[in-house]
């Protein structure tokens, strides 16, 4: 076993080969329900006791050496249960291709490229003329973007290069484009905090394409902006959140801002654009993206667009709402919000969606341009020659040629890419595949250009890792180990705690059931729920966490274990499960009766308090979204979409995040009409509102919106953007009041956005007031560190 410190393995302690590794698992792990023998490291710098004034402390970061010999490249948001642990996921990512030789490296964690020794890479984006661009974070703090074209590598930027205008990088970000003659688009986060969109234009020079703070064409200035993509004529296309105006989709041309569509813009399907989600351009300038629409009257609607670039302007056109009738019968139900529909050359876009009283639960689609609508894979059918079955699709792309590459697990639980053609699913790489940088990899996040067998995509080497208050580290599963329901581990989701227990999905191969929710103990893993498992009355379970928010994570209380599932087999598509005491029962069922009128049709991400209490957001006819808590076996209708908040933050609701739960209160994020957000704790009969758009932020600015909320402590903590000269971000705690008031709460930041921490992901906490969240130190996202503030215990 590697002897390691947060830094590296010591000399002479080499991490030990996979193949013995899973030897001794396999003999130490026989039995039905076997021990884990866990690996452990300690680190240098164990964790303090935070203080008074004390920022929270990093726990672990990218380029830290993992127990697997790899340095850590990515983690997933972690967990925190009430004896202090923080459990999460942690991955080495390698870029990868397929070629005739087989799976063949590109770059990836602990190479050494241009002078620079790798922690890990990001998903990569194929120009035009087959070179390949990639972002990849440096073991030694920092990143940078390289160009791959044939045999050539070169250093497109880093951080710390000096910007157009001046000042220099500070951070560089995932979102990746490669154009033509060796151009790169890329995303930065700027030394004075500032962020923006830039063009390399392959000579070594950098032009601004937009920066927060400066002025949108449709009105107010840019607070946050995401890259879209680059055509072949050079333009840019960028989604931006806009202060004093409406977020939308934008793009640049020769230093000139132009608008494609934003919130308010007359949606082709009827009414106006309530929100924009995610999207897509080609070469020739036409988009793709999900948006919400409203004519105020009727319940909002979710569907997927394209916009046309035309000598007149731009044509909108809607795709696909839900509710439309699909190829393969019954409706659309959902576009999840994670969704990118992406576009090809020609105009056809692919993407994902859930589906109401059709033969299969959820499917992947392509809409071309003349509006048919054609399936290239769906949840539960059968495919080609050998009859592959397929479960838990995520994201997809298109190529030129029409193929489509999928992400997704076969129903036995390996997951792994997988090619449609002309209806036919054939297998492009699965976990185990042998790669020239050996096994055990989980192959993600594939990007296409010209044909969909050119793909280049990335690999991932993960654990889930779980760390004690005193700074130890051990890995409770890893790729590859030995299972409770014997196979392998072929995946893990994001975990959840509560009640001093620690719980994850998984995807197993081999085993006795394809996926499971199991429950990390002091030294083995218990199985909670698996596969084809009873949950009456409402059917079987036929795969874990479908919910359109693709939080993949159950939610967990003293005592109980509650997560959305699909079902089969018992009349219902969907549903909530409770697990208590060892034994399922589905709670709420697609199809059955919804407190509140209608009947239950889409499920978010349940929350456990105490008592079995939870709670979750769903869709019952209409209103559109409700906001649902259960108690004593009873569910109820908590606040809905369209009624009136009846606190502080007067008006509507218009939608819900998956809520947190603790005790007998519940903590969400609500949208509300205008454009305004909140944060609300209900206790009983009580709704309050603990931070609202507009609010004052202890910086000096103003809140405008927020993540989902979670408990620590008696306390709700939560991240939000506020906006001063500029959007900053941060993580902060508010006490709610014991008694119903609806006066404003003082607030507290736990992080805010600096040279420290760029960014952060959503936070979790304990009952003990314990908080843990990750963050963003090198402009990758809120994946590169874990951070614990322990709040003085």
């Amino acid at each position: 076993m590697p002897r390691c410190t947060i830094a590296a393995c010591e000399p002479g302690a080499p991490a030990e080969p996979r193949r013995q590794r899973l030897a001794r698992a396999g003999t130490a792990l026989a039995t039905p329900y076997p021990s884990v023998r866990f690996r452990t490291m300690a680190f240098a710098l164990l964790v303090a006791a935070r203080v008074a004034g004390a920022a929270p402390t990093v726990l672990v970061r990218v380029g830290d050496r993992s127990p697997l010999g790899l340095p850590f490249s990515r983690f997933s948001e972690p967990a925190v249960d009430d004896r202090g642990r923080i459990a999460f996921v942690g991955g080495s990512t390698v870029l990868f291709r397929r070629g005739a030789g087989g799976i063949q490296r590109i770059a990836g964690a602990d190479d050494a490229l241009l002078d620079h020794r790798l922690a890990g890479v990001s998903p990569a984006a194929v120009g035009p003329d087959g070179c390949v661009a990639f972002r990849a974070a440096f073991a030694d703090g920092g990143a940078g973007v390289f160009l791959r074209c044939g045999d050539t590598t070169t250093l497109v930027v880093a951080t710390g290069a000096v910007a157009p205008g001046g000042g220099t990088f500070a951070g560089i970000g995932n979102d990746v484009a490669s154009g033509s003659g060796g151009r790169v688009v890329f995303t930065a986060t700027l030394g004075d905090g500032g962020g923006g969109i830039f063009l390399a234009d392959g000579a070594g020079g950098f032009t601004d394409v937009v920066r927060t703070g400066s002025v949108s064409p449709a009105g107010g200035t840019f607070t946050t902006v995401r890259l879209i993509g680059i055509s072949g004529a050079g333009r840019v296309g960028f989604r931006g959140a806009i202060s004093g105006g409406p977020d939308g989709f934008f793009f640049w041309d020769t230093g000139v801002l132009g608008k494609v569509a934003v919130v308010g813009d007359a949606s082709p399907a009827g009414g106006s654009f309530t929100r924009v989600g995610q999207g897509a351009m080609n070469d020739g300038d036409m988009w793709s993206f999900r948006a919400t629409i409203s004519n105020g009257v009727d319940p909002d609607r979710t569907g997927l667009f394209r916009a046309t670039p035309t000598g007149f302007g731009t044509l909108l056109t809607s795709v696909v709402m839900d509710g439309d009738a699909t190829p393969i019968g019954g409706t659309f139900a959902n576009f999840p919000n994670s969704l990118v529909p992406v576009i090809n050359a020609s105009g056809s876009i692919a993407f994902r969606a859930t589906l109401a009283d059709a033969p299969f639960p959820s499917g992947v689609f392509v809409a071309q341009p003349d509006g048919t609508l054609l399936k290239a894979a769906a949840v539960g059918e059968p495919n080609g020659s050998a009859g592959q079955v397929l479960v838990r699709l995520r994201e997809v792309s298109l190529a030129d040629d029409g193929g489509v590459v999928i992400r997704a697990s076969l129903l036995g639980g390996t997951p792994g890419l997988f090619r449609s053609r002309g209806g036919s699913v054939e297998t492009l790489a699965l976990l185990g595949d042998a790669t020239d940088a050996g096994g055990g990899f989980r192959f993600t996040d594939a990007a296409v250009r010209g044909s969909a067998d050119d793909a280049v995509f990335l690999g991932a080497r993960e654990g889930l890792f779980v760390v004690d208050a005193s700074g130890a580290m051990q890995s409770v599963a890893v790729l590859g180990d030995r299972t409770p329901l014997r196979g392998q581990y072929a995946g893990f989701d994001q975990p959840a705690a509560g009640g001093g227990r620690i719980v994850f999905g998984a995807s197993i191969q081999g085993g006795r059931s394809g996926e499971a929710l199991l429950a990390a103990r002091r030294a083995d893993v218990a199985v909670l729920a698996k596969v084809g498992e009873r949950a009456r009355p409402c059917g079987q379970i036929s795969d874990l966490f479908t919910a359109a928010d693709d939080l993949a994570r159950p939610g967990v209380g003293p005592g109980t274990v509650v997560f959305q599932t699909a079902l089969a087999g018992g009349g219902a598509a969907s549903g909530i499960v409770l697990w208590s005491g060892g034994a399922l029962r589905a709670v709420a069922c697609e199809g059955k009766k919804a407190p509140g009128g209608g009947k239950f049709r889409t499920f978010g991400t349940p929350a456990a308090g105490s008592g079995g209490r939870f709670a979750f957001d769903g869709v019952a006819g209409d209103p559109s979204g409700t906001l649902f808590r259960a108690e004593g076996g009873r569910v109820s209708a908590l606040a809905a979409s369209g009624r009136d908040t009846r606190t502080r933050l007067q008006g509507t609701f218009r939608g819900f995040d998956p809520p947190a739960a603790s005790g007998a209160a519940v903590a969400f994020r609500a949208l509300l009409d205008h454009g305004r957000e909140g944060i609300f704790v209900a206790r009983g009969r009580c709704t309050m509102a603990i931070a609202g758009s507009g609010d004052a932020e202890p910086g000096g600015g103003r809140f405008r919106s927020f993540g989902a909320p979670a408990f620590a402590g008696s306390a709700v903590v939560f991240r939000a953007t506020a906006v001063t000269d500029r959007a900053t971000l941060g993580i902060y705690r508010v006490t709610p009041s014991g008694t119903c008031t609806q006066d404003t709460p003082s607030v507290e930041a736990l992080a805010t956005a600096g040279p420290a921490f760029l960014d952060f992901g959503a936070p979790t906490g304990n009952r003990k007031g314990v908080a843990a969240f990750a963050v963003d130190i090198t402009g990758g996202g809120a994946t590169d560190a874990i951070v614990v503030d322990r709040g003085g215990i």
